[in-house]
């Protein structure tokens, strides 16, 4: 099975992914994939440096190239974090995949991603929000997150707690699970 995630930043993908690793997921971000390429380049990982060369990517390779990478690794049950353009769901949807989006407003966003301190991450809510305008609208990065959340087969509001979270993981889950089960001959 996979599972992919996109939504907002700091909203909680990689937490949700953390969840699904504990079900026995193998957890892949398009990040990752793009710090691997960076570095093999010796591009600083900054995320406008990443934005730029995920650009140059698609531009070279097709819009979705890191999907096509992701997937050429051999692993029965992905969770694929940080899906940020409609064709890498495209690409992984013809693979069976299932797209969940995670979402929480601008405020909560801006204080997850303050505690946790990566380099390169906007430092006030201005800043944060501009950024965010950018990378949600695809008017200039390429990223269209607005598109892709309006796209996925499930929404998950991490607005509460760890808790309320993980019970919204586990019920798709299940659905996930019953649909399988009502498939199966």
């Amino acid at each position: 099975m996979i599972i992919g995630l996109t939504g907002t930043m700091a909203a909680g993908k990689t937490t949700v992914a953390r969840m699904l690793v504990d079900e026995g997921f193998t957890h892949l971000t398009y990040s990752d994939i793009l710090r691997k390429v960076a570095k093999e380049k010796g591009i600083e990982p900054t995320r406008e440096a990443l934005q730029k060369l995920g650009t140059t990517l698609k531009n070279e390779q097709g819009p979705a190239v890191l999907s096509k990478m992701l997937l050429a690794r051999d692993h029965e049950d992905i969770v694929a974090d940080g899906i940020r353009t409609l064709p890498e769901i495209e690409e992984l949807k013809l693979h069976g995949a299932v797209i969940w989006a995670v979402v929480a407003s601008a405020e909560t966003r801006f204080s997850r991603l303050k505690s946790r301190g990566r380099s390169g991450d906007p430092q006030t809510l201005e800043e944060f929000k501009k950024l965010d305008e950018i990378e949600n609208s695809g008017s200039t990065s390429g990223q269209d997150i607005n598109a892709c959340v309006a796209a996925a087969d499930a929404t998950l509001e991490n607005e509460e707690t760890l808790e309320a979270l993980e019970e919204q993981v586990q019920t798709e889950l299940a659905a996930l699970a019953e649909e399988d089960s009502e498939e199966a001959p």
